[in-house]
């Protein structure tokens, strides 16, 4: 380039080109980096806790040894120079690159410094960078969040690092990372779902009306409270079957409603790096790390743009340009298909672009590529060109039919009618689809002629209650009203889908939105900030998790490994939360837009840091006062004091070889505690201790002449908790409490008390309030989340039980407003009284509210207990499904019971049956 514009002659020197005017150097990557924690006063030799966190003012810097000699290269020509210029990557890192030798040698800041920003290496390209020189000052912006960047992972990685080692650790490094971690917490968190996950099947209903397929749906409401039509998804049968049962012939069902649009597909835009990276994962199984080589290397090799980027748009002064070079790179078949240039195309839009523009081919021919690099620069050529060819365009028809349109009068009046929604489709230009493959979907139901008028049909079916669209040449001439039974209403059995590990592509997707679940592309666009890590970073996170083994590749999926796991078990939520860390990168976005304060910035990474350690004090202060003690240990066989070691105490005199770990079953002992122990032989009662099962105990500790660890329990022989004020519901006497449950210890004439609460009833954990008011008043708050255990959620309360249930916690659920079929009002449960003043009884029923309406229906009818449940579904729907038993005189007997007009309870005749007659 200075050759062609400066008519500069180069001759090569030792790391650089020397000319008569310009001189060119480079570095290798990073030249300086901070140097780390040992290198500070009071920092040297062993790692402590005692003098963490360190959160320079001022930050020290080192030479990386293994570039020590292209780095004197560099300074020697910087120092010759009058005119220093900056052609790093254009970027972040390229700019922290370059900065960083500036901080190592200040003195160069006093020379005039341009910046040479490029996003190709195309002649043209960087002639026009060259005569257009920016001043060093107009990105210092991008500068500062370079070095924040940095700061930020060296105070939280160096300093957690190092404070989770020693106290968690156990001998082993455990490695932090402030975007490292949470990453690894995601790949944790969905390993975990893949494995816990249990079969599980759900239910829809699809009717066929005059040939074509139709969904159940109901109205639900979205986020702005708009209702719109869902399909329904049932996870009980009988809910699913009761719809098919009101549906089936010779129920009619009429149109309600139709909606015709006309709908439009683009194209995907152009690729950013994380696209490119997932797209070369899915095709050809390749890792980011390789995409980005190879993408870098094609870049330096000037054939596709700069590869670092998180934009998927062009500025609006390359449209004529990018146009003209799509048009070269596409095949005559793609050319058919382009769009006009004076169409609106989405992806050209600058105020979309930030640093760089999307990865596009330069319009340099390739020649004799590596077959991994000529697979990845056809990639960003096909996407770049299909970003210009037509949309595809179909017609859509929305049907809404209401079933049961010739049922009773009462039926009639029902607030919510059954509801089916009828798709068809049909296209009118197929667009790029005609030339780009869709990914595969699940296979596609296929039905034939019909036999019906409108003629044959195809269903589309996505699964797990995905829409089906019935695919048609000629829409039918349909109107609001028209009526005709179903030819069918069938119920569908699905499987739910078994969620999968990730794969680099689906993890690179989930990293881009700190592992939110994103489908609008808008929202994901405006999430791409907050994400852990940034495009240049994300590939190299991942090659770092499988190098220290957290991680590991099985076929196309990356799985934690037990290592893994361990560490993110130990992790406090504030290190391992994408969330959080999503923020900061939000934060740094901010830095670099000139959005936020440096300073705001960093002090919020020191705070968190401080907060951090606040954190670790109060969890494992045994071993911040371990480090501190003054009195040591005397090895309790040779007599010499014991050196400590983050697992534990070793003697330091090699021939006596005695070590002793301070944490036992799950407890960490103080120094204190560990002192009498070895000196005494004993100590404790201590509490805290974990079984195998995860139930806290207490007991003593005692060592054996070989200083085995033993426990010795009370004189009772029992597992001990903590002492607390509540007092036994059975005895009377106070109630003990581990992390599992309160329990009773107290035995009366050699007879032990059997009462224990367990914590965790029916899947909720008993909050410290609820169990408080439960020994207090009797009973506790309604809780909403309790779950049965075919999984359904219900509210109820607990309460002491009476008689035979005495000291153990029932439910006693709560009892639903439900809609007066008669008045329109409330009906609530009224309890039953054995007596009244006259000496009638008042029975348990569901009572209107209404005095003037007298509506109710019994709790117990014809001596079975009906449960909300059924009284919820018979106000609802007018009937229940057959029940049983019911019981008259002697008869015993099932059927469905119905609510007729004017409110009365009957049974449905045509559903009695007799079980049983005397």
């Amino acid at each position: 380039m200075l050759e062609r514009l400066e008519g500069e002659k180069f001759t090569q020197g030792d790391g650089c080109l020397i000319g008569k005017n310009h001189c060119i150097t480079w570095c290798v990557g990073h030249l300086i980096t901070l140097a780390p924690l040992d290198a500070y006063p009071g920092f040297e030799g062993g790692w402590r806790l005692s003098n963490l966190p360190l959160l320079p003012e001022k930050f020290k810097l080192m030479e990386i040894e293994s570039t020590k000699k292209q780095l004197n290269v560099v300074r020697q020509m910087m120092e010759q120079a009058d005119v220093l210029v900056n052609g790093a990557d254009a970027g972040r890192e390229g700019n922290l690159i370059f900065d960083l030798v500036l901080d190592y040698t200040p003195s160069f800041k006093q020379k005039t410094i341009k910046r040479l920003w490029v996003n190709s290496y195309v002649a043209k390209d960087l002639d026009k960078a060259w005569k257009n020189l920016e001043d060093a000052t107009q990105r210092v912006n991008l500068s500062y969040a370079a070095r924040l960047r940095q700061r930020a992972d060296w105070m939280v990685g160096l300093n957690a690092t190092r404070a989770y080692t020693l106290t968690a650790g156990r001998g082993k490094m455990i490695s932090v990372g402030r975007v490292q971690t949470p990453t690894l917490n995601l790949i944790v968190e969905r390993d975990t779902i893949v494995e816990q996950f249990k079969e599980l099947f759900y239910y829809s209903v699809v009717g066929t009306w005059k040939g074509f397929q139709a969904q159940y749906v109901k109205r639900e409401e979205d986020t702005k409270g708009e209702a719109n039509l869902k399909v329904a998804v049932f996870e009980k049968e009988t809910e699913a079957n009761a719809v098919v049962a009101r549906c089936v012939p010779p129920a009619e069902a009429a149109i309600a409603k139709i909606d015709n649009q006309q709908k439009k597909q683009f194209p995907q835009k152009p690729f950013d790096l994380t696209e490119l990276q997932k797209e070369g994962n899915k095709r050809f199984k390749y890792s980011a790390q390789q995409v980005l080589d190879c993408a870098q290397n094609l870049y330096e090799k000037k054939l596709l743009t700069y590869p670092r980027t998180d934009s998927q748009y062009l500025p609006d002064t390359m449209k004529q340009e990018a146009f003209a070079l799509a048009q070269k790179l596409a095949t005559p078949e793609q050319q058919k298909v382009f769009r006009s240039f004076d169409e609106n195309f989405v992806f050209i839009n600058s105020s979309k672009v930030t640093d760089h523009f999307a990865i596009i081919p330069t319009g340099e021919a390739p020649n004799d590529l590596p077959e991994m690099e000529q697979k990845i620069y056809d990639l960003a050529k096909e996407r770049f060109v299909q970003a210009w060819l037509k949309p595809y365009v179909w017609d859509e028809m929305e049907v809404t039919l209401q079933s049961n349109v010739i049922l009773s009068e009462a039926s009639a009046k029902s607030k919510d009618p059954d509801l089916f929604r009828l798709k068809l489709k049909r296209n009118e230009d197929l667009g790029f689809r005609a030339l780009v493959k869709e990914e595969k979907k699940k296979t596609s139901k296929k039905k034939g002629d019909s036999g019906s008028e409108e003629g044959s049909t195809a269903a589309e079916g996505k699964g797990d209650s995905d829409e089906i669209t019935n695919l048609v040449e000629v829409f039918p001439e349909w109107a609001v009203g028209e009526h005709a039974p179903f030819d069918s209403v069938e119920l569908q059995k699905k499987k739910k889908s078994k969620p999968k590990y990730y794969t680099e592509a689906t993890l690179l997707a989930a990293m881009k939105t700190a592992g939110k679940q994103i489908e609008n592309e808008e929202l994901a666009e405006a999430m791409k900030d907050r994400g852990l890590g940034t495009p240049a970073t994300q590939a190299g996170i991942i090659e770092t998790l499988k190098k220290r083994g957290f991680i590991e590749a099985q076929k196309n999926y990356l799985v934690s490994t037990e290592r893994g796991r361990e560490v993110i078990a130990l992790m406090d939520e504030k290190v391992k939360s994408p969330e959080m860390t999503g923020e900061w990168e939000y934060k740094l976005s901010q830095v670099e837009k000139g959005e936020l304060q440096p300073a705001e910035f960093r002090d919020g990474i020191v705070e968190y840091v401080k907060q951090l350690f606040a954190d670790l004090h109060a969890r494992y202060g045994c071993q911040f006062e371990r480090e501190t003690a003054t009195e040591s240990i005397p090895c309790p066989k040779c007599g010499s004091a014991l050196d400590v070691a983050p697992w534990g105490y070793v003697c330091p005199k090699t021939e006596c070889g005695f070590r002793f770990g301070h944490t036992v079953a799950g407890k960490m002992l103080s120094h204190s505690e560990t002192k009498t122990l070895l000196a005494e032989g004993h100590v404790g009662p201590l509490s805290g201790f974990k079984s195998k099962k995860g139930t806290e105990f207490s007991a003593k500790l005692s060592v054996d002449k070989d200083f085995n660890i033993q426990f010795e329990f009370e004189s009772d022989g029992k597992f001990h908790g903590q002492k607390t004020e509540y007092k036994c519901p059975l005895c009377g006497e106070p109630l003990e409490e581990n992390k599992n449950a309160l329990f009773c210890t107290n035995a009366t004439d050699g007879v032990d008390c059997k009462f224990t609460l367990f914590k965790t009833v029916a899947s909720h954990t008993l909050t410290a309030a609820e169990i408080n008011e439960f020994f207090t008043n009797g009973e506790t708050p309604l809780i909403q989340d309790f779950k049965s255990k075919k999984g359904s959620d219900f509210a109820a309360r607990l309460k002491w039980g009476e008689g035979a249930d005495k000291g153990r916690a029932v439910f006693e659920f709560a009892r639903r407003n439900l809609p007066c079929p008669v008045c329109g009002d409330q009906l609530r449960f009224r309890t039953g009284t054995s007596n009244q003043g006259n000496g009638e009884a008042n029975h348990a029923a569901y009572v209107c509210m209404n005095p003037q309406c007298g509506f109710g229906i019994p709790q117990v009818f014809y001596q079975r207990k009906l449960t909300d449940d059924e009284v919820e579904g018979l106000l609802k729907n007018k009937f229940t499904p057959v029940l049983e038993p019911f019981k008259k005189n002697d008869t015993t007997f099932r059927a469905a019971l119905e609510i007729r007009d004017g409110g009365k309870l009957a049974f449905n005749k045509l559903t009695v049956e007799v079980i049983n007659q005397k």
